[in-house]
């Protein structure tokens, strides 16, 4: 293992291992204002979603259903350009697909000068005119959510998709990217464990050489909304990084309050600066730190997938 790779790992285990005394820090140092703009500004296109998935919370989604407005999405787009903010996400909770102006929403992006453009998708509204049109808009980073080999194990899991028609949108994809003489959009192919070694290997096996990135990841519990136990103590970077912009311009606490239950402001009548330290933000993170934030940061164990490095990000 490379000497660097080594270093950085004892540094992550020695900050996991001390979280109280780093959040008794970033509590003193006046952590819960952000100096940073945030990295990603994840806009929620649509929370309307086609499918039915078993691992999936949307049962208890509450709020309103919708699609963002041409008007709203580009006042946030504007500003993200305008404050040098480079990664844009075109998805939240929900099938971004759904928004049938996602293509245009995302030539939008790349004309105002986002660098960065990327979504989640389950693939299954990639038609030939979508996949032509997201090469031609400058789409950057697509992340089709699989987490199966094959057709049987696909549909018992995401059910009301098909799996050869979620396959052939991969390989219109593919084919419209490869035909542009483009690399983009990457690729990115995702299979979430859920006791299935086997499967999992099938499908490294499978797409290893196709798709640009292969992730895997363990199932997280939304927030505790499938399990309400959570061993997290590490601060998460979401609140000091991310700014999740909800359909209809709310913006909630992170991609895990799909319910929006914790909301800190609003787009609509406000800009993404007066939103990102305003009083309600800075509670909610000093809250974090303090005793794990709200219900929502309690019961939620996201930040165990990440790297504790990130509060470097923060000095």
């Amino acid at each position: 293992m490379p000497i660097r790779t080594q270093a950085r790992r004892l540094v992550e285990r020695t900050l996991s291992r001390n979280a109280k005394a780093v959040r008794t820090l970033m509590l003193a140092a006046g952590k819960n204002q952000s100096p940073v703009l945030p990295e990603i500004v994840q806009i929620e296109s649509t929370n309307i979603c086609n499918a039915k998935c078993v691992f999936c919370p949307r049962d208890d989604m509450e709020r309103k259903q919708g699609i963002m407005e041409w008007d709203l999405y580009t006042k946030v787009v504007d500003e993200c350009a305008a404050l040098g903010i480079t990664h844009v996400r075109m998805h939240n909770y929900g099938e971004a697909l759904v928004d049938r102006g996602l293509v245009e929403k995302v030539r939008y992006a790349k004309q105002a000068g986002i660098r960065e453009v990327g979504m989640i998708s389950n693939g299954s509204l990639i038609t030939d005119e979508v996949a032509r049109g997201l090469v031609d808009a400058g789409m950057d980073a697509i992340n089709i959510s699989l987490d199966a080999a094959g057709k049987d194990v696909f549909e018992s899991t995401r059910v009301g998709l098909k799996y050869d028609k979620v396959i052939a949108g991969i390989e219109r994809l593919l084919h419209y990217r490869d035909a542009s003489g483009k690399r983009r959009p990457k690729l990115i192919l995702s299979f979430v464990r859920q006791n299935n070694s086997n499967e999992e290997q099938a499908f490294i096996e499978q797409w290893g050489k196709r798709a640009d990135k292969i992730h895997i990841t363990d199932l997280h519990n939304w927030a505790g909304t499938l399990n309400a136990e959570s061993d997290v103590n590490y601060p998460c970077y979401r609140p000091w990084l991310t700014l999740t912009v909800l359909w209809d311009g709310r913006v909630s606490l992170c991609c895990a309050d799909f319910d929006g239950r914790e909301i800190l402001g609003d787009l609509r009548t406000h800009s993404i600066v007066e939103v990102w330290n305003n009083d309600r933000f800075r509670e909610v993170r000093r809250a974090h730190l303090d005793h794990g934030g709200p219900s929502i940061c309690q019961s939620c164990d996201l930040p165990k997938k990440d790297s504790p490095l990130w509060v470097t990000k923060l000095l």
